[in-house]
């Protein structure tokens, strides 16, 4: 069973009647049409050169804290020493801290991908859909190495750009990032948790296998669900690349695979019903 048949069930919810799931099939629609053969897909994938070892995975960590400037997250663990010790190192034990059921997708603290839908089509839910900078065009009125969308439909960037369209698909209940760097993310996903108490969070981000691995043991650590899209394109192949992304350093564009953009836009069409 691949992917597209996973989320088959979210097919159904796009013939009814709601007047935001017709607009995110317009918005589908329209984006396929804007995207000329030639630039449909900017390079081939590429593959990383970086081994995900145990010795990596804590590098990431170590990195992580060293970006925790004002201690925000390191204040955030010593709320629950005992717990968050337990889960980053039952975590660290396991040789995938993912279950990764299809090619490019990966889930956290979720079961399944029936699981996955089953907390996405709960209204106590709270969707937070993150997207990697690297994938803003090189136009982008805001400056590709910021977290500021415009997403303005009637600008002429943001009218053909995936980020555009997604983030004018969401309902206004749910919450939208666009990542500049790995400590962004992990700041603003505790930030989340903690203004929501009584909700639960479910995180869809888009960025590169290396950032995945990176990530995966802080996101076990908090219990964190969600699901992780792979991107394509130009990514962060090596420690090397990935500093410099940090720094705002990345002049290729990345993007998701047609299979997996599809997969975000299932995942955009349950959410709008359920308000």
């Amino acid at each position: 069973m691949n992917n597209m048949e996973k989320f088959s069930s979210f097919e159904k919810k796009t013939k009814s009647k709601d007047p935001k799931s017709d607009d995110l099939d317009k918005n589908r629609n329209l984006l396929v049409k804007n995207i000329s053969k030639k630039d449909q897909r900017f390079s081939p994938k590429i593959k990383n050169f970086e081994k995900f070892t145990l010795f990596f995975r804590l590098k990431g960590l170590i990195y992580l804290l060293k970006q925790d400037k004002k201690f925000k997250l390191l204040r955030f663990f010593i709320k629950k020493p005992i717990y968050h010790s337990f889960n980053l190192i039952k975590s660290y034990i396991q040789k995938k801290p993912y279950i990764n059921e299809e090619e490019d997708l990966y889930l956290f603290n979720l079961k399944s991908f029936k699981d996955f839908k089953n907390h996405l089509s709960n209204k106590n839910t709270l969707l937070v859909l993150g997207f990697s900078y690297c994938m803003k065009p090189k136009l982008c009125p805001e400056k590709r190495f910021s977290p500021d969308c415009r997403h303005d439909p009637n600008h002429p960037v943001c009218s053909t750009c995936f980020i555009g369209k997604c983030i004018n698909s969401m309902p206004k209940e749910d919450i939208f990032l666009v990542i500049p760097d790995v400590y962004y993310i992990s700041e603003n996903l505790i930030q989340i948790k903690k203004s929501h108490p009584n909700r639960e969070i479910l995180f869809v981000i888009m960025t590169c296998n290396l950032s995945i691995h990176m990530s995966a043991d802080n996101a076990n650590m908090i219990k964190m669900k969600g699901l992780s899209i792979e991107i394509s394109g130009r990514i962060c192949v090596n420690n090397k690349t990935f500093l410099l992304a940090e720094k705002g350093i990345k002049p290729g564009v990345t993007c998701l695979s047609y299979k997996n953009e599809d997969v975000v836009f299932k995942i955009l069409n349950i959410r709008p019903s359920l308000f």
